[in-house]
């Protein structure tokens, strides 16, 4: 591989593994860290630049699409954790995860779309 995109892989190496850290199960978690491993040390040997640099190209467009994944397990985790938290209206605490109106203000809790 050439020297100057030595940095540049590795880097992109570390991405990908920080990235498969975030997967919300074990199971996931495992399985993406050892696809990217496989990935990478399935390239390890090319020494052609133009090759490296698609490579480089291609990985980022997947370290793009899993962080996207990431992000929308993140919304809906919170969208959900929302749902069970406090009252936007008073700040209480609904009184269960069933509960569908306020006890408090007797607002009625949103629901996820």
């Amino acid at each position: 591989m050439a020297t100057k995109l030595r940095r540049p892989v590795l880097q992109l190496y570390a991405q990908c593994l920080r990235s498969a850290r975030k997967c919300p199960q074990w199971e996931q978690r495992e399985m993406m860290k050892t696809y990217v491993r496989m990935k990478f040390r399935g390239e390890m040997a090319t020494q052609n630049p133009d090759r490296v640099r698609s490579l480089l190209t291609d990985a980022k467009e997947e370290l793009e699409r899993m962080e996207y994944y990431h992000s929308i397990y993140e919304a809906k985790k919170n969208a959900e954790a929302a749902l069970h938290g406090a009252n936007s209206e008073c700040n209480e605490a609904y009184l269960s995860a069933e509960a569908n109106f306020c006890a408090n203000c007797g607002t009625k809790r949103p629901t996820i779309s």
